[in-house]
């Protein structure tokens, strides 16, 4: 939830009568009358009320903190803060007071507006566990939100079900929870809120999760500063990928062990290797494109090397660069150990492209962008070269002019394609 809130200011219009007030603004005379003494206590000396937890730990008592978790747990604002307020009313002349008491006062003051309610309080504090093959732990909404990123759903909207979910279980009766419990009110939640495509994923990257011991590689292909390490980044951590690699990094451990009288186009940018080609262009051919190609071959060696080791290890991995052009890599090379997904991001709009490196030029790394200003012809036409091979080998192409719709459709496709697989490899019933 956003915070810009906490800086409004209250109208000055000062003709409101009484009666025009929102009861938000009626009730606030109340609220900070019932506050005062909280700081005009402490002014005068008085300490603030000690509570003692479980553990024999000490700490302020603190409104705020009460009615937030209260609201955590499905009150609404107006009921979490009436109660919080009966709680401070009961304990506030105490030196001292426990959780104990607290969940008591708590449930109190529920019980009087709903016995379901009480029921709810009286379960606010339980330890949430949850029960697998691999055994028990506690209940992980950060666990729990990155399984849903892989459903094609925003960050944002994936926390509001975790929220929903946790909810739901701290209501129910059920204790330890099992995963399948979870990944049932998950699966309903999903497709009820989004569509029954994002409830599948949800479904699919679950299994992945839990039956499939074959690695997850992304490949992510597109010319200098199109934006494909910013996308691989997101992308991974949509899918809780840990290891996430540049093919410049290959390329620049390739250039100390190969030395520029060897292979020159090596030696340079993407966009320049045309100007150390040895030998002459053939008629026809664009010098650019046959000096882009040249390095990426040789770079292919080591993105090899790198693929290889990642699946030998068993490693999810999300690997982006210039160097991973359509037709040098054949994914199917390592379907039986692993998942290789080789995708292609891309800016056709020119104009957007231009836009983008002229803002890259005014941040870090300006001197690298500039030189990608310097050489916008020939970034365009590696460009217009990838998309052509994109299209003869079938290789799926990202609009990444808005991240967020970029990293939504390579995760999306990743996700489908693991269901597709996982479809084709389970023998059909009779």
């Amino acid at each position: 939830m956003s915070d810009d809130h906490e800086n409004d200011q209250p109208s000055p219009d000062s003709e409101k009568t009484r009666g025009e007030l929102s009861r938000f603004e009626a009730d606030r005379g109340r609220r900070e009358a019932d506050e005062a003494p909280d700081y005009f206590s402490e002014k005068a000396g008085k300490s603030r009320v000690r509570v003692d937890d479980d553990r024999g730990v000490q700490r302020p008592f603190m409104r705020g903190i009460l009615v937030h978790s209260l609201t955590e747990q499905g009150f609404v604002f107006e009921d979490a803060y009436a109660i919080s307020q009966k709680v401070w009313k009961r304990v506030r002349e105490q030196a001292h007071t426990s959780t104990k008491e607290l969940r008591e006062l708590i449930a109190e003051f529920a019980s009087a507006s709903s016995v379901a309610e009480s029921e709810r309080l009286r379960r606010i504090d339980d330890q949430l566990d949850v029960q697998g093959k691999d055994g028990r732990w506690p209940f992980s909404q950060g666990r729990l939100q990155h399984s849903l990123l892989a459903a094609g759903i925003e960050p944002r909207l994936a926390f509001e079900v975790v929220v929903e979910i946790e909810r739901s279980l701290r209501l129910g009766m059920q204790r330890p929870v099992t995963r399948d419990a979870i990944r049932s009110l998950a699966g309903g939640i999903l497709e009820r809120r989004f569509g029954e495509s994002s409830a599948r994923r949800y479904h699919t990257w679950r299994h992945y999760q839990n039956d499939d011991h074959r690695p997850v590689v992304v490949l992510l292909g597109g010319t200098s500063g199109v934006g494909k390490s910013s996308l691989a980044l997101e992308v991974a951590r949509r899918l809780s990928i840990a290891r996430v690699l540049s093919t410049d990094s290959v390329r620049d451990v390739m250039r100390v062990m190969v030395s520029d009288e060897l292979v020159p186009t090596l030696h340079v940018s993407s966009f320049e290797a045309h100007s150390r080609l040895i030998g002459e262009v053939s008629a026809g051919l664009d010098p650019v494109i046959e000096g882009f190609l040249e390095q990426s071959r040789t770079v292919s060696v080591g993105v090899r090397a790198v693929i290889d080791r990642a699946i030998t290890e068993g490693m999810n991995m999300a690997l982006d660069g210039v160097s991973l052009v359509p037709g040098l890599f054949d994914v199917s090379h390592w379907q039986d150990r692993a998942h290789v997904f080789f995708l292609l991001a891309a800016d056709e709009d020119q104009e957007s492209l231009h836009g983008h490196l002229v803002a890259r030029a005014h941040g870090k790394g300006a001197r690298a962008s500039e030189r990608y200003m310097q050489n916008f012809e020939e970034i365009v036409r590696i460009q217009e070269d990838l998309l052509e091979r994109a299209e003869a080998f079938g290789v799926p192409i990202v609009d990444v002019q808005d991240l967020e719709s970029a990293a939504h459709q390579v995760v999306a496709y990743v996700v489908d394609q693991l269901g597709e697989r996982r479809a084709a490899e389970t023998p059909a019933l009779d």
